[in-house]
């Protein structure tokens, strides 16, 4: 009777032990960004040995030989026998592997700098030199660092709270905007430390996205409900509106500046020219599920993501047409891959898309094949930025974390 707890008691400390390295392990997962392989490694490793623990307290209760023996520890090391366990153990490591999440089967790259921040990122940009980088939060904080150094710089000041939703510079780097939660905001990067912005366009409700034209003539904004808004980026006049009772949750122009994208809470995708008129709606087969992410390519394709719809879509800006659907296949576990945003690199050879499975993944941009899927945050990505030269990508999430990579 005596082996039969001693091999009960072994069995448990062995189960505990087991249960102890895949939660740890699983914990660390959860908690940091890095190389999932090695935790996956560890967590199949603690199952595999609670497994071994609980027939082993099974065994000391109701086998005569596990209560009256403790010549063979474990279990009668006949050749059946072993061969069942071997087969069992390999069944359930099987498993383990079909549902386990796939940031724990994927080595991802280490990144090459981290920036902690104060909250949630919701936008990330370049300044055009690639010497600054701004970082918008959820709480309406706004940073800016030197890329070189990593120095925390000047900061425009923002009035007592001010949500800031998106961020962009204009393309000869004087100007900062942001969409904010009292409408569109605009810096001169002369004087951050003004009291106030030097320019400010006021839409009722606030504002969800912001672009720059090309020439850096214009901004627009994309409203809570005033539909798409255009604006004087010299003076802050507002020159064009879309219409009322849209909400616009992403807006691009095109390389030429000819169209610009809307895309809205219902789905919408639209198109415009300069003058405010509209060209055509693009056919949007996820309507329904808000867009909140838009990019043109040089060649007039336009990608497009949302949440709440897992994957990407790419249109061909002359017909409004679907080219090609990218989606992730979602985990079994934990949050299916939804879009916060996309980057096209500069030299337009990879698009860069951030996901609520914590994943960013990018797409070679002619064939729209799977390059590389990198996991390096602890909770949903849900900004990106290219760096002007392309050499690197930015990417920020709801871990209150900024990582710059290496880009392929």
């Amino acid at each position: 009777m005596m082996a039969g707890f001693i091999n009960m008691g072994i069995g448990l400390l062995v189960a505990g032990i087991g249960l102890a390295i895949s939660f740890g392990s699983y914990a660390a997962v959860s908690e940091s960004g890095g190389h999932y392989t090695v935790a996956w490694g560890a967590v199949v490793f603690g199952g595999l040995q609670f497994i071994l623990g609980f027939f082993q307290f099974l065994r000391g209760i109701f086998t005569k030989e596990g209560r009256a023996s403790l010549g063979k520890i474990f279990w009668p090391q006949s050749r059946i026998g072993a061969i069942v366990r071997l087969g069992l153990l390999a069944a359930v490591a099987a498993i383990f592997w079909v549902v386990a999440p796939e940031s724990w089967k994927t080595i991802s790259p280490a990144s090459l700098q981290t920036f902690p921040v104060s909250d949630d990122v919701s936008s990330i940009a370049y300044s055009p030199d690639g010497k600054r980088i701004a970082f918008a939060m959820g709480d309406g904080g706004l940073e800016i660092f030197d890329t070189s150094t990593g120095a925390e710089g000047k900061t425009p000041a923002l009035e007592a709270y001010q949500d800031i939703q998106a961020l962009a510079f204009s393309p000869d780097g004087r100007l900062l905007a942001a969409a904010t939660s009292a409408g569109l905001r605009i810096w001169s990067s002369a004087d951050w430390s003004a009291a106030s912005p030097a320019l400010v366009g006021q839409a009722p409700q606030g504002s969800y996205a912001v672009a720059f034209s090309p020439d850096g003539k214009e901004v627009a904004t994309g409203s809570v409900s005033k539909g798409l808004l255009v604006w004087n980026a010299a003076n802050g006049a507002s020159e064009w509106q879309s219409g009322t009772g849209d909400s616009i949750d992403s807006v691009a122009f095109s390389r030429d500046g000819g169209l610009i994208a809307s895309g809205s809470e219902n789905g919408e995708i639209k198109l415009w020219n300069s003058t405010g008129a509209l060209v055509r709606t693009v056919n949007n087969e996820d309507y329904g599920f808000p867009v909140s992410t838009l990019a043109f390519f040089q060649d007039g394709r336009l990608s497009a993501g949302g949440y709440q719809k897992p994957g990407m879509a790419i249109f061909d800006g002359a017909t409004g047409t679907v080219l090609r659907k990218l989606q992730n296949a979602p985990p079994l576990f934990g949050a299916p891959g939804d879009v916060w945003s996309i980057a096209i690199s500069p030299d337009q050879s990879w698009i860069a898309a951030d996901y609520t499975d914590r994943s960013i993944r990018l797409w070679d941009a002619k064939t729209y094949s799977l390059v590389r899927t990198i996991f390096g945050h602890a909770k949903d990505v849900t900004a990106l930025a290219f760096s002007p030269d392309g050499h690197e990508l930015a990417s920020g999430g709801a871990d209150h974390v900024v990582k710059i990579w290496a880009s392929p």
